[in-house]
């Protein structure tokens, strides 16, 4: 074997100097700190629990997340396997001209042929139907997405058999895991209910959005970017019920008439205990009240007009709505919505909310789930998004031409192919013209020419 050259020799003794993990690939020889949760990962938790607009637009996108069916697929023939490599690097930007996801028309071509095989039960259908023996594989689908969308990341604890198979997880809260593993081969730090200790690198499985500003520190969630939102919708409901209950700012200054200063203080405890037992509550609000003697009124009004806490509060709830992608119908604001726009909407939903969460679900499973359990296997989930019932009336009701093949009009309206159809052309609508690509030629014959003139 021939001896590596001297820039060689020097450009690897040059790269065990600098780097610490000399002989291993760049990326595991960069220096890597163990990072602690994010600041506000446990509060922004906690405001899904006391917050209800929070929770209301994260549920409706996280339930569609944990509502589709998740399928496992096995190559049966080489060429099967080859077709598995090509759908693995497809994404959902590759579709068909109906729209459909060009991975699922290949695999149902390859199903068709007999190259694939769609497994109906499998250990990876169970680990993700029944990953908990208390909870069931939506709900923890469910809270795994929460964990994802608010905080940025979650972190699965393995569950394993006693013949060290995987067969469970246990989705482990962000903020409960103190420290994440550094190149070294340390262990994540978890403090959980009555847990605290290390678990290695191999039982956990941690799941994130990669901060562009250090792609290996903790994940970075929608949550997380809307704390000043949140806030301030969480101090404009304080300051609505704090009016309401105990009238924040005091609707009337009485000033009671009693000589010098502090002559009269007996008869003002007087009038206030008087006051506080006929006026408490928000009952009496707006009553007038008449006492005997000389007094003194200064009304203080609070003007939630001036101060457009109505607007502030519907402009960041908005916010927050967009930032998660999902449509004012679908969280009961129809202020301007018609039935059009409702059938859109879940469409809206299933096409910028779901299918991009789904997606990163299927590549992050497909990377470090599926080869602990099937190196062989290919997870994929049906198509979240509901099929558009305008499109499908205006392909079953147009008229078609000579230029549009049957199971191609069928295949626009959603319906499967008809053997009986192939190659079969739509006759031409009554009174068309027959098209010309070229210039007409003449039927009648020239007149005749006359003698040419000398």
């Amino acid at each position: 074997m021939a001896r590596p050259s001297f820039g060689t020799r020097f450009k690897a003794a040059l790269a065990g100097f600098l780097l610490p993990g000399s002989g291993r690939p760049l990326v595991h020889g960069i220096p890597i700190n163990p990072f602690t949760p994010r600041r506000g990962s446990r509060a922004v938790c906690s405001a899904y629990r006391t917050n209800g607009w929070l929770r209301a637009v994260a549920d409706t996108v996280a339930e569609s997340v944990a509502t589709p069916r998740w399928r496992v697929l096995k190559a049966t023939t080489p060429k099967g396997k080859a077709l598995l490599a090509t759908c693995k690097r497809l994404s959902t930007e590759a579709r068909t001209r109906t729209g459909a996801l060009e991975r699922h028309h290949v695999q149902a071509k390859g199903l068709a042929r007999g190259d694939l095989v769609e497994l109906d039960t499998h250990e990876l259908l169970t680990l993700l139907e029944h990953p908990h023996p208390d909870f069931t594989g939506r709900s923890l689908r469910k809270v795994q997405q929460l964990h994802l969308d608010l905080p940025g990341e979650s972190f699965l604890w393995l569950r394993r058999s006693t013949y060290g198979s995987v067969v469970g997880y246990e989705v482990v809260p962000p903020a409960c895991v103190l420290q994440t593993p550094t190149q070294t081969g340390a262990g994540y730090l978890v403090v959980y209910n009555n847990f605290s200790g290390m678990v290695s690198r191999s039982e956990m499985v941690w799941l994130r959005h990669l901060d562009p500003d250090n792609l290996h520190a903790r994940g970075v969630g929608r949550g997380l970017a809307l704390g000043d939102e949140l806030d301030a919708s969480e101090a404009i409901q304080q300051t609505l019920k704090s009016t309401f209950e105990r009238g924040g700012l005091p609707a009337a200054i009485v000033g009671v008439d009693g000589g010098t200063a502090g002559d009269g203080e007996d008869e003002v405890e007087d009038l206030r205990a008087k006051y506080e037992e006929r006026f408490s509550g928000p009952d009496s609000a707006g009553l007038v009240w008449f006492v005997n003697g000389k007094t003194t009124l200064s009304q203080v009004q609070q003007d939630f007009r001036a101060l457009q806490l109505v607007e502030a509060e519907k402009s960041l709830r908005d916010y927050v709505r967009q930032v998660y992608n999902v449509p004012p119908e679908l969280v009961g604001d129809l202020t301007s919505a018609n039935r059009s726009t409702s059938e859109e909407a879940k469409y809206t939903l299933a096409e910028y909310a779901t299918l991009p969460r789904l997606e990163f679900l299927r590549t992050e499973y497909q990377l470090r789930l599926v080869p602990l359990v099937d190196r062989d296997a290919v997870l994929e989930y049906d198509d979240p998004r509901p099929h558009s019932w305008e499109r499908r009336l205006k392909a079953m009701t147009s008229a078609y031409g000579p230029h549009v093949l049957m199971n191609e009009a069928r295949e626009l309206a959603g319906l499967a192919p008809d053997s009986k159809l192939n190659g079969v052309r739509f006759q031409p609508l009554p009174g068309a013209q027959p098209v010309q690509d070229g210039p007409p030629e003449p039927h009648n014959e020239p007149p005749p020419r006359g003698p040419a003139k000398g």
